[in-house]
């Protein structure tokens, strides 16, 4: 598998020819490693797109026009294939043409691309998706990036904690087997913080639904910032590690949602689905901010 490298004097970043994989940010002044290393034990990726349906549709079935797919959890996309189409020193533009030899799992042909840029202690991480139909196209779409929690050694997850820019009040979705069960449950209550408990995720996933905040920082018990993710105007938030000894957690944008339990509907229809006209081009961006010694 092809792997390739970008950098600047601050960062060297490592991506992967599979799902334009981004699998390490790594500090050159101490090669100290942020992303999650894909221990099987725990949870075997680094970092993958989720195209074009983000979680799970019911029953791993889905329907457009009264035409039946089958798609598992967080589409096909992550375990693909991309072309590499450009590269620098700093940056690098991944691509994958989905065409008719996927329409039994996806009926529209669209280019995806991710494009990573280092600047400064920063990674950007641009998603696009170009509509080649000369109709309107319906996809979700969403990153899965998982950072070391703890990083250093002689920490606990449970040191940590996470910090919103601006104080929320805000529930989860609760989810079961995968699926949204239409109930709530209080998480933030004018708050800015989410302490990373060893039980937090005993019940999946944190999802979140249009917070106030653009971007959240993973905070150590000596109230040392590590890293800052930016998600501007993202719809959807969900925040994930395992059980309580996992050493990571997941921080993930979303333009999509799992279903809900049982649900019934055509895929257009569908919460949280973009519809992009046809030739139209959609992109959207996040960004993995790196604090050096706390800064």
């Amino acid at each position: 598998m092809n792997t390739y490298i970008i950098q600047n004097e601050y960062l060297q970043i490592g991506l992967k020819q599979k799902g334009g994989e981004l699998f390490s940010i790594q500090s050159k002044a101490n090669q100290q490693e942020y992303m999650w290393e894909a221990d099987p034990a725990y949870w075997g990726r680094h970092s993958c797109i989720l195209f074009p349906i983000v979680g799970k549709v019911w029953n791993d079935t889905y329907r457009i026009d009264g035409q039946s797919f089958t798609m598992t959890q967080h589409g096909f996309l992550r375990d693909l294939d991309f072309e590499v189409i450009a590269q620098s020193e700093d940056a690098i533009i991944f691509q994958y043409e989905i065409t008719e030899a996927l329409a039994s799992q996806y009926p529209y042909s669209c280019l995806i691309r991710i494009t990573y840029t280092v600047i400064a202690n920063t990674l950007s991480v641009v998603y696009a998706v170009e509509n080649l139909e000369g109709q309107e196209i319906y996809f979700s779409i969403g990153a899965h990036p998982g950072f070391r929690c703890p990083l250093l050694p002689n920490e606990k997850r449970a040191d940590y904690k996470l910090v919103f820019n601006q104080a929320e009040t805000a529930v989860r979705y609760l989810i079961e087997n995968g699926y949204q069960t239409g109930a709530t449950e209080p998480v933030l209550e004018n708050t800015t913080t989410i302490a990373i408990t060893d039980h937090l995720f005993d019940n999946d996933a944190l999802i979140f639904k249009h917070l106030q905040s653009n971007k959240v920082t993973l905070v150590n018990n000596q109230e040392t910032p590590i890293l800052t993710f930016h998600f501007p105007n993202t719809p959807f938030l969900g925040i994930w590690s395992k059980s309580p000894d996992s050493p990571f957690v997941c921080i993930e944008p979303w333009y999509g949602i799992a279903d809900k339990l049982h649900a019934d509907w055509d895929y257009k229809d569908k919460e949280g689905v973009v519809a992009l006209e046809a030739d139209g081009i959609f992109s959207f961006e996040h960004r993995i901010e790196i604090h050096f010694k706390g800064q």
